[in-house]
């Protein structure tokens, strides 16, 4: 990993920023991270939406790793007409569980409260301490990742994964990811990863209010430290480049980000 020269960043942070100012307006699908899971556990995973506004339809895939936590049901449902139909578990043996929900109100569609739990999704830990799985939001043919919104006359195109917000989740099994090196009482650092997932490199953008010591930690599935870098960086807004070349294999990773006094966990996908 780099540090981005600051007059490069300059021209970065213009091209990153644009879309961000209006993130929070996209569709957002959330997952939570469970920590210091214990094998034989059951967990609850509530998949959460926010600026869910006028949606007729939604489709996509969950996917996880069969061999730390396995599909026990679906829950709390709470859309509209949602039932346990809405639902394809043929697969969950694999970690695998397809969506497909839609309203017959094609004029309005429903909008719900940010922060909803649509559904909830229960996992039994099979896992040992010291593993951990990704549970991400995908498609998988024949399941497109499709999200469609009430128009008037004519229903537009549905959004697909790059048009939404998707914040994915993950089971630590006996580990913590997102307490590690974090301060208590840390406050959220803001950043955003751009592109996510990434094939040959990706940029890490972030700002500073004040000079602060940075430390980066990537952690893969299993909870293990691939990465750490560590600097003093003065007030203003900063990259840091991370390339393929030094993530030893492709699949998700969990970047963590902090000062003394603020935090934040992403997930990074290396295809």
């Amino acid at each position: 990993m780099r540090l981005i020269s600051r007059k490069i960043w300059s021209i970065l942070f213009i091209a990153l920023s644009l879309p961000t100012l209006y993130a929070e307006k996209k569709v957002t699908f959330c997952l939570p991270v469970v920590n210091n899971a214990k094998p034989g556990e059951v967990v609850n995973l509530p998949v959460r939406v926010a600026n869910f506004d006028s949606i007729v339809g939604v489709q996509f895939v969950l996917q996880w790793d069969p061999n730390v936590i396995n599909y026990l049901s679906v829950l709390n449902f709470n859309l509209p007409s949602l039932t346990i139909n809405n639902f394809n578990t043929n697969e969950t043996s694999q970690g695998i569980l397809r969506f497909s929900w839609n309203t017959t109100n094609v004029k309005t569609g429903v909008s719900l409260p940010d922060s909803t739990s649509i559904f909830i999704v229960k996992f039994g830990v099979k896992g040992q301490n010291g593993q951990g799985t990704p549970v991400v939001f995908t498609e998988i043919p024949p399941t497109d990742f499709e999200v469609t919104k009430a128009g008037n006359p004519v229903t537009p195109p549905p959004l697909r994964m790059k048009d939404c917000f998707l914040k994915h989740g993950y089971v630590a099994v006996g580990f913590s990811v997102n307490t590690v090196a974090r301060p208590n009482g840390a406050e959220l650092l803001s950043l955003r990863v751009c592109p996510n997932p990434f094939l040959e490199s990706t940029v890490v953008a972030f700002e500073l209010s004040s000079v602060a010591e940075i430390y980066l930690l990537l952690i893969d599935a299993a909870g293990r430290e691939v990465k750490s870098w560590h600097s003093v960086l003065p007030e203003g807004q900063h990259g840091i480049e991370i390339a393929s070349s030094q993530l030893p294999r492709s699949g998700v990773y969990f970047l963590v980000l902090h000062t003394k006094t603020q935090v934040s966990i992403q997930p990074l996908v290396r295809l």
